[in-house]
Order: C-alpha cells, then sequence, then structure tokens
C-alpha cells in the first residue's frame, strides 16, 4: 500500500513536470557493458584492483577550519570528467568498482572523502563518531576542492554525481556557488532522514538540545540513543544493498583500512542534517543544470518525502528526470545488477543526451 500511494503521488508530479520515470523491476539489458556479479569476488576482481592501484593517486587538501580532506584523482587523459561526493560512513574504497566503469566509458574521475570520514581528518572526540559542527562546512570544501580542478580548462564534458548526504552537499554546492558541470546525478539523495513518526521541528529542537546539553558533560561529541563505535556486520543483519557480493567487497575495503572505519551518527549531525536538507528543498530551485534522480524504493534511510519535495522545487530546467527503481535498497551503487544496471544505464543514457544537447535548461 505504501509503495503503491508513493507511485501515485509520483505520477501526479510527473505529469504536471512532462518528465518521464521508469519503475524497475526487471532485469536490465548492459549496454554499457558494467561490472557485473558473477565478475566479482570479495575483493572486487584483480583488473579494479589494478586499475585503482596504477591510476589512483590520493592527495590531500585543507578545508574550512584548516581540517585535512582527502581525495582521489584518477586522470588518463579523456575528455570527460566526473566529481563524485560520497554518502555518510563511505569513503573513497567504495567507488572502486564505479571508478572502474566510469573509466571504461571514457571519464576521468575525481573523489573526495568529506570531512570527518573515509581517510580525512576526524574530530568529535575520537574516530568512530559520525560528526560535523557545521553542515555548511561539507559544502565549502567541495567548492573549494571543484574550484582547484579548474575542470573548464581541461574537461569538454564536466559532471557530478552524488550519494545520499553527498547529495545534499552537492545540492547546497549546486545552490550557492557557481560550478562548471553540464549536469549532476543523485543517488538516493538524502533531502529527508528516516525519523520513523518524528517530525523534523521536534527532531531538531532534541537534537540540538541534546548535543549542547552533551558538551556540558563530556569533551566527546554525543551519538544519537543506541549509537555507538564501528561495528562488522554480517550480510544478513544489513539494509543498505541485497547484493552479497558487493557487501562483501566493500567490507573487505573496510577491514582492509581500519583507519576508515566510522560508526553512527551524533546527536549534532542528525540536528545539521536536518537543517540542511530543509535548505536544499527550499532553494532546489537555483540549481540551473539537468538533473537525475534516482531513487531506492526500498530505502530505510531516507525518505522519498524529501526527494519528491525537492524534484517539485527544481523547476529551472524542464529536462530534470527522476527514476525509482522498485525493491532497491539505499546503496543503489553496491546493489545487484538488476538495480545497479538499471540506475548506471540510466545514468550514461543522460549524460550522453546532455552532451549531445538534447537536454536544455528552460523553464
Amino acid at each position: 500500500m505504501k509503495v503503491k500511494k508513493h507511485a501515485l503521488l509520483l505520477t501526479s508530479i510527473f505529469l504536471s513536470f512532462s518528465i518521464f520515470t521508469a519503475v524497475v523491476s526487471t532485469m536490465p539489458n548492459n549496454p554499457f557493458n558494467l561490472t557485473t556479479e558473477p565478475m566479482l569476488n570479495n575483493h572486487f576482481n584483480p583488473e579494479i584492483i589494478s586499475f585503482w592501484q596504477d591510476h589512483a593517486k590520493a592527495s590531500d587538501f585543507q578545508g574550512v577550519d584548516n581540517k585535512r580532506i582527502h581525495t582521489i584523482s584518477i586522470t588518463t587523459g579523456n575528455d570527460k570528467a566526473v566529481v563524485i561526493s560520497q554518502g555518510r560512513n563511505e569513503s573513497v574504497l567504495k567507488y572502486k568498482e564505479l571508478a572502474y566503469d566510469l573509466h571504461l566509458q571514457g571519464f576521468d574521475i575525481f573523489l573526495i572523502d568529506h570531512r570527518g570520514q573515509g581517510f580525512s581528518e576526524r574530530f568529535g572526540g575520537d574516530q568512530y563518531r559520525g560528526y560535523v559542527e557545521h553542515f555548511q562546512d561539507y559544502v565549502d570544501d567541495l567548492n573549494q576542492y571543484i574550484s582547484s580542478l579548474d575542470l573548464e580548462k581541461h574537461y569538454r564534458q564536466r559532471y557530478l554525481l552524488s550519494h545520499s548526504m553527498g547529495a545534499a552537499i552537492s545540492a547546497l554546492y549546486l545552490q550557492q556557488y557557481q560550478n562548471p558541470f553540464q549536469a549532476t546525478v543523485f543517488f538516493s539523495p538524502m533531502f529527508s532522514i528516516n525519523l520513523g513518526p518524528l517530525p523534523n521541528f521536534i527532531a531538531k529542537i532534541i537534537t540540538y538540545t541534546s548535543a549542547e546539553i552533551c558538551t556540558w558533560f563530556s569533551d566527546k561529541a554525543c551519538y544519537t540513543p543506541g549509537g555507538k563505535g564501528y561495528e562488522k556486520k554480517d550480510f544478513e543483519r544489513n539494509h543498505l544493498t541485497s547484493s552479497e557480493a558487493r557487501f562483501y567487497a566493500n567490507q573487505h575495503e573496510t577491514q582492509m583500512f581500519p583507519e576508515t572505519q566510522l560508526g553512527d551518527a551524533t546527536m549534532r549531525w542528525v540536528a545539521t542534517s536536518i537543517s540542511a536538507t530543509e535548505q536544499a528543498i527550499n532553494n532546489a530551485s537555483k540549481i540551473n543544470i539537468p538533473i537525475l534522480l534516482i531513487q531506492a524504493g526500498d530505502d530505510e534511510i531516507v525518505t522519498t518525502k524529501g526527494q519528491i519535495a525537492f524534484f517539485e522545487n527544481v523547476t529551472f530546467c524542464k529536462f530534470n528526470s527522476y527514476l525509482s527503481i522498485e525493491n532497491a535498497r539505499h546503496e543503489i551503487l553496491l546493489e545487484r545488477d538488476e538495480f545497479r544496471l538499471t540506475a548506471l544505464t540510466r545514468t550514461f543514457q543522460f549524460l550522453t543526451d546532455t552532451a549531445q544537447g538534447k537536454l536544455t535548461c528552460t523553464k
């Protein structure tokens, strides 16, 4: 019943914006010859690992408040570039398979570990607390990084891909700063967090107040109720992906590099993130490049409510597109082939159409 309700609501929005939308539940074709689960093991596969070792170049820069931010660049002489903005509790290592697929499609790839996670500098009291003082710090870091790349000078085509929290960061960046991109894709974007029955305004009061009170008694940021440091999970207990192969490949990377491990979110992170998602929705009309929003139909981390509100407010480009993938979980880029191939095939078609001038921004 919940899925049907969402489908009806989405349909009404899509008709009003004259946008093609598909809900996919069958195994798609693979026209771009992307990697598939039979090609993977618990360490992705030798080709992907060799590609990463040969081409992924790590560097750091000093972000807001001189925090050390880690980045990866993969440049192999292409005239197309993709910048990837990752989700919460992710590192650049998660994107090895995607980077390999993008490389085979003729892209150079640039990745950033957002502050407080991955290989970037940690704070909040210890390594494991998912913490940020101000969500805007993520946005300003991203702007600093993208500006340093001088993409317009080096690349004929330039795109921004984002997942979950990274999508909220990217949306705010696109709303606030001049940018070099021709289009953007949001995967499972965090425009509203799954807070259960708790309304946003009550959650903000509770989390902001709790974060402040916590500082009276401890120099460490407080976890959300029940929150704790990093804990290795079994596939059966995860709510992020239904692909066992990709789940264990990603977990292997996390075990190999324990410095990338992160625990649960803090009260401060939740509070400032709720405010950021509201800001992203309210200012969505300021985004002036084509967007593709890909929703995971079985997402337990973020909700469709914010995604629908955001998409409804992005009124600048008439060719914006919304794809809902039925039964897919939050980690679309680590999902089973039937979901991941659907998302990426649509993504590459969207980027191709943008490059060919078929998608333009007119109100």
